[in-house]
């Protein structure tokens, strides 16, 4: 029988392998829905050291639930789903007054961004801008304060959660 495999073809060994010019790594993680086990290719490491070492973090965070797959999930969705998950657990006028800071503060300046591209320095650079022009005609908004406590739990745990 003639050997059908090609030299140059890039080998998946461990669950690592080249694909062009970066590494890739592949794991198994079952949905937590249908308890199916599915594959998820993570790439564009510049070692196969380091996609080794990214791989063996995501086996643990799949083996604990915690495995976050990337995702185009913005800051906007998240935040309307945090408000919408925990609407019940929140008096009517404070989550009236969640809605209006996601809308009026956080929707127009990093609603856009992805998820998992926010980091602390983008809530700070946030936070302000909207003390120094984040309000009415571009004043100061006179409590940002409120902005923090309002949305800071869903945003503390968007960077908890999304983290990879």
């Amino acid at each position: 029988m003639p050997d059908t495999h090609r030299k140059n073809t890039p080998r998946l060994r461990d669950g690592v392998m080249k694909r062009g010019t970066t590494w890739s790594y592949v794991i198994r993680v079952k949905d937590p829905e249908t308890e199916i086990s599915k594959p998820r290719w993570v790439g564009g490491f510049a070692t196969e050291e380091d996609a080794k070492a990214a791989r063996d973090e995501a086996r643990v965070k799949a083996r604990h639930f915690e495995y976050i797959d990337r995702n185009r999930v913005t800051v906007v969705t998240y935040l309307n789903d945090w408000i919408d998950a925990h609407a019940m657990e929140i008096k009517p006028r404070t989550l009236a007054d969640y809605r209006a800071c996601i809308r009026l503060y956080a929707t127009p300046r990093i609603g856009h961004l992805p998820i998992q591209a926010v980091r602390p320095s983008t809530s700070t650079k946030l936070y302000r801008d909207l003390f120094t022009n984040g309000g009415r005609d571009g004043q100061p908004l006179a409590r940002v304060e409120h902005l923090v406590v309002h949305a800071g739990g869903a945003v503390a745990g968007a960077l908890r959660a999304h983290r990879q």
